[in-house]
């Protein structure tokens, strides 16, 4: 509903007094005491039922006082109880849909406290609370059998009534297509007689220079084709069995040439693993120090030698590691407590990421899994609405505008609230895989740590408790360290040698060398006996090609003698099948275009025989008498036509009925069906429709005052709809705390959940002047919500404030100024 016009008989200080809005937003602006109270208040009384208060605001020294509200829904007259439209309690006018300038917490309590007292027993208030119980009640009382017993029998008499009439029809309209069918064919006559005598006359006429000209034609292809006749002549002096032999050895020739080509695959297939054969034996060789394979008998010998060093040395270090293993650690790597502190530090460093990581992720999770199974269950509630309200239309036709009006929205609000479901899902989707994976990444501890915890160690409290230990055995034992000076000079020595084959590294990696050297001479080896293989295969491959080119050799030369014996080419034995073939379909042409010419010229001699000038003659006297027999049978049909006569009014009428029962019958069976699952179904969600307020409320609340005063939520919506603040993790009355503009805005995102929580149907917004106490910064985004919800909602802003002016001075509102 929006207000179009107001008119004033007398009213405070208005006297016959007028103003026009608009559907959107309506600026009245006027300073102080210029009647913007008394504009607002008059519009409260007109739209509600009468109280003994209005009587305050009679005007001094005039008669009149009233007045009249012209609605989109209808006229509101001031005073009375009754008119054109019901009209509404003041509470919840001033609960939902009026935001007075005297307003208070106290006073929006009482009346948030009346709408929800009456929701659970008057659940009309709103449209989806009306339409499910008014479905259910309708429901339990509907009893359709008796209906569909009597359209049926009501289709039956119909049906009877119009077999009638398709029967007459039926015979009309085959008598009618028989008279056009009749005078069709008999123009088609006409024309065809007309046709054929002019094509008679000049068939006759060309028949001649025809004949002439097929006759030079035929024998130029005679010509042409005994031509073509003399190139396969040869064909006679061969013989089949020669052919045959002479196609088996080009066959043998061309299996031959497969053959060779597969035996050069082969080779160089053979060729290339070689090659990498030989450079993986130069690689290998130069890991060794080798040249070539001629030096694999000293770097075996020198290998012997690096292995008694390296046996004697794991010995010494045997016997230096009697006491405690860890101290040769220590010994090659003083520095090592340090390293391990930096390293468990990174090692730290990224578990913390990797949390931080998933913690993020699951947040995410859990709040798009949450808009999911909001949409989804938004979008179920609006599709069943829908259908039910479609259905009911169907019902009954004198509220079916009123039923598919809010089907429509219903429907499409599901369809959007399904696309954001399925769009939420998918994101959660990707998500829980990106979790997924941070899950299963492994965070490699660091080596220095693994090497440390095989002897024990696994924290650095530990590490230094053995590093002191270290010292002081270190300090003590003098006999100790002489064993460590020869095992020092032993390893030089191992180092040494090591080098010679290009190996450097840490003395803790001497015998893993050792073994690696000792590892790639026995891979040399074996490379070493494969390349010796692979050049055997390669000789015993390219032996078979020698042969098979041998044979492919003679028999070329066997065939080409007997080609040019035959004097003929290789060509025409491969293609000696299609010769012969094209050679016998010439013969068979020769002779058929020599009884095509030899017929031409007795054609040519006597008219008569041309069978298109005897079929014409024929086909025209046929036409004739076909004429005169269609004339008649259209005379006699002309006739039966008139006298069939058919009421297509009373048809119409009765084909409308028939299909408006039809419809009647198949709703009305379909819903017998379905009644009991869809009472069960509607009872289940108007008991989820009535508990679900509160919830709804407290998202609508939350969602307005975090948007408009950019604070955090700190507000507590109580199940009795109060509103408590928090502070410091106690909740405490919102008076005590919140400064005048807080308030005000507090006040306003009370009414406006109560409005899109409760109220279903559409009621203007009338602000009167609550905004002046309101900063720049939350004045502004006021008005920017009020510029959204004016396309949908009317709203009339009565404001003393020039900074409102200021805001929409640049847009096309309509702004009425009242006078001081």
């Amino acid at each position: 509903m929006f207000v179009k016009k107001v008119h004033i008989d007398g009213f405070g200080k208005f006297v016959n007094a007028k103003f026009t809005f608009k559907p959107g937003l309506n600026i009245i602006y006027g300073p102080n005491e210029s009647g913007k109270t008394t504009l607002a208040k008059f519009l409260l009384y007109s739209l509600s039922k009468s109280k003994n208060e209005v009587l305050k605001f009679k005007p001094w020294g005039h008669d009149t006082f009233g007045g009249y509200v012209e609605t989109s829904d209808g006229l509101y007259m001031f005073g009375g109880q009754e008119g054109e439209v019901n009209k509404y309690e003041v509470s919840v006018l001033e609960s939902v849909a009026f935001l007075m300038e005297d307003d208070d917490l106290e006073t929006v309590k009482v009346d948030r406290n009346i709408l929800e007292g009456s929701l659970r027993k008057k659940t009309e208030k709103t449209e989806e609370g009306r339409i499910l119980k008014d479905a259910i009640k309708r429901i339990e009382v509907l009893d359709l059998s008796v209906c569909l017993d009597k359209v049926s029998h009501q289709l039956k008499e119909i049906d009877s009534q119009i077999s009638t009439f398709e029967k007459n029809i039926e015979e009309k309209n085959i008598v009618f297509l028989e008279v056009r069918k009749l005078n069709s064919e008999l123009k088609e006559l006409e024309i065809r007689i007309s046709n054929l005598a002019k094509s008679l006359e000049a068939i006759r006429e060309s028949k001649a220079f025809e004949l002439s000209e097929r006759i030079v034609e035929l024998r130029k292809k005679l010509e042409n084709v005994d031509a073509e006749l003399a190139r396969y002549r040869w064909l006679d002096s061969v013989d089949m069995a020669t052919v045959d032999e002479l196609q088996k050895l080009l066959a043998r020739i061309n299996s031959l040439k497969v053959e060779l080509e597969r035996l050069e695959g082969e080779e160089e297939v053979l060729k290339e693993t070689l090659k990498k054969k030989t450079m993986e034996l130069d690689e290998k060789l130069r890991m060794l120090g080798a040249v070539s394979t001629d030096d694999l008998e000293s770097v075996g010998l020198r290998l012997k030698h690096l292995s008694l060093l390296s046996k004697m040395y794991g010995e010494r270090v045997n016997i230096v590691n009697n006491e405690e293993p860890l101290w040769k650690v220590f010994l090659e790597n003083e520095n090592i407590l340090e390293q391990a502190e930096e390293e468990e530090q990174k090692y730290k460093n990224l578990l913390a990421e990797n949390e931080t990581s998933k913690l993020h992720l699951q947040d995410e999770i859990e709040k798009h899994e949450q808009i999911v199974k909001y949409s989804k269950d938004l979008s179920i509630v609006s599709s069943s609405a829908g259908v039910v309200l479609f259905v009911l239309g169907l019902l009954f036709k004198n509220l079916s505008l009123f039923m598919y009006v809010p089907a429509a929205i219903f429907l499409a609000i599901a369809v959007f609230f399904i696309f954001n479901w399925k769009k939420k899902s998918t994101i959660v989707n990707v998500l829980q895989e990106r979790l997924l994976e941070i899950s299963m990444k492994s965070i490699q501890q660091p080596q220095i740590w693994k090497v440390l915890s095989s002897y024990g160690i696994n924290n650095i409290k530990q590490l230094r408790k053995k590093y002191t230990e270290f010292l002081e055995w270190k300090a003590q034992n003098a006999e100790r360290q002489r064993q460590l000076s020869e095992l020092k000079e032993i390893e030089q020595e191992i180092i040494k040698e090591l080098s010679k084959f290009g190996v450097t590294g840490a003395a803790q990696m001497i015998v893993s060398a050792v073994e690696n050297l000792q590892r790639t001479f026995n891979q040399v080896q074996e490379i070493v006996y494969e390349k010796e293989s692979l050049d055997r295969k390669l000789t015993q491959i390219q032996g078979e090609y020698l042969a098979l080119q041998k044979e492919y050799k003679n028999i070329s030369e066997t065939v080409s003698v007997r080609l040019q014996a035959l004097k003929i080419t290789q060509k025409d034995i491969e293609s000696f099948k299609s010769n012969f073939e094209r050679y016998q379909e010439l013969r068979s042409m020769y002779s058929i275009l020599m009884n095509d010419l030899e017929r031409a010229e007795e054609e040519r001699k006597n008219e008569d025989l041309e069978p298109r000038i005897m079929e014409l003659k024929t086909e025209i006297d046929e036409l004739k008498r076909r004429k005169d027999s269609l004339e008649q049978e259209l005379q006699i049909a002309k006739k039966r036509y008139d006298e069939i006569n058919i009421d297509f009014k009373e048809l119409r009428g009765l084909i409308g009925k028939r299909d408006e029962l039809k419809l009647k019958s198949t709703i009305m069976s379909n819903l017998i069906q379905e009644i009991p699952t869809l009472n069960e179904f509607l009872k289940k969600k108007f008991e989820s429709f009535v508990d679900s307020y509160h919830r709804l409320f407290s998202e609508e609340f939350g969602r307005f005052f975090t948007k408009v005063s950019a604070l955090p939520k700190n507000f507590v919506v109580m199940p009795d709809l109060s509103i408590k603040i928090v502070v410091e993790g106690d909740m405490k009355n919102v008076d005590d705390y919140l400064s005048g503009s807080t308030k005000d805005l507090l006040i306003f995102a009370i009414k406006n959940a109560l409005y899109k929580t409760f109220y279903d149907g559409n009621l203007p917004l009338v602000i009167d002047n609550t905004l002046i106490r309101f900063d720049d910064e939350r004045l502004k985004r006021i008005c920017d919500y009020l510029r959204e919800e004016s396309a949908f909602r009317q709203i009339l802003l009565l404001t003393s404030d020039k900074r409102i002016l200021h805001i929409f001075e640049n847009e096309k509102q309509n702004v009425i100024n009242l006078e001081g």
